[in-house]
């Protein structure tokens, strides 16, 4: 996210024009500023990689706008293609979002958030190994961007290489080490493998990172809820309700284990 506002002043160095210039990366930054505003903070930008576009598009509708008379003013303008893709995307206009990024990537090959962009519509468009190979190469042009390890990971995920998940997750921790989405990301991980306290262990470390961190909470209570500490697990479920009071799953699990607790 944070990328796409850095690119602004890049784009007025490289055109000529700087009035048109101006009025172009004006206009992408509008854009961005709409599309985003919904998306923070981090993880609820990650939220939204995970569960798709979100239901209310119609702030979108001006961030497009604002993105394709910006693409329109600098056809050559890199930036001005990944930023309308970004929004497209958000849309749920998949094969629009796919288009532009190859847009910017035939202009600039070596532009690595263009290919994670890509890797991530593809990703939602089904196209697995499509989209782990855009992963991979915006690893390899930009080896130390953590979300693109961890986006990467989602991919590796659906392809069922647990193994790849968790070395990507590793990774994102190494490179971030107070990243708490990737410490929750590696817990799924490793609860997903059945290593029950190295999941407990990274949740936790979520939490202390982020101590709202409502799925943090909730998987952790899962955890414990599957080691058999039902008292610990109600405590975490009941956190993470408290956090999150309209998710159904956290609610329905807060129901189960409280039946569980008293019947035991």
């Amino acid at each position: 996210m944070s990328e796409n506002d850095n690119q602004v002043p890049s784009a007025l160095v490289r055109v000529g024009d700087r009035t048109l210039a101006v009025r172009s990366a004006t206009l992408v930054k509008r854009g961005l500023a709409l599309a985003t505003s919904l998306l923070l903070p981090r993880d609820a930008f990650f939220n939204y990689l995970l569960s798709g576009p979100p239901q209310d598009k119609g702030y979108l509708d001006s961030a497009i706008a604002e993105c394709r008379t910006a693409v329109r003013l600098q056809p050559n303008n890199v930036e001005a293609h990944s930023d309308l893709a970004f929004v497209l995307c958000s849309k749920g206009d998949l094969d629009g979002a796919i288009a532009e990024y190859r847009t910017a990537i035939r202009l600039q090959p070596d532009y690595a958030l263009a290919h994670s962009g890509l890797g991530s519509a593809l990703r939602k468009k089904g196209d697995l190994d499509g989209a782990i190979a855009e992963y991979r190469t915006a690893i390899r042009l930009q080896p130390d961007h953590a979300n693109t390890h961890i986006l990467l990971g989602l991919a590796l995920d659906g392809k069922g290489d647990r193994e790849g998940v968790i070395a990507e997750y590793r990774t994102a921790i190494r490179i971030e080490p107070d990243d708490a989405w990737a410490h929750y990301s590696l817990g799924l991980a490793l609860k997903s493998k059945g290593n029950l306290d190295g999941a407990m262990a990274e949740c936790r470390t979520a939490i202390r990172l982020q101590p709202d961190f409502a799925l943090a909470h909730y998987n952790l209570g899962l955890a414990l809820e599957m080691k058999g500490d039902r008292l610990a697990a109600l405590d975490e479920i009941e956190k993470a309700r408290e956090l999150a009071p309209n998710n159904s799953s956290i609610a329905e699990a807060d129901k189960r284990i409280r039946r569980k607790a008293g019947s035991g």
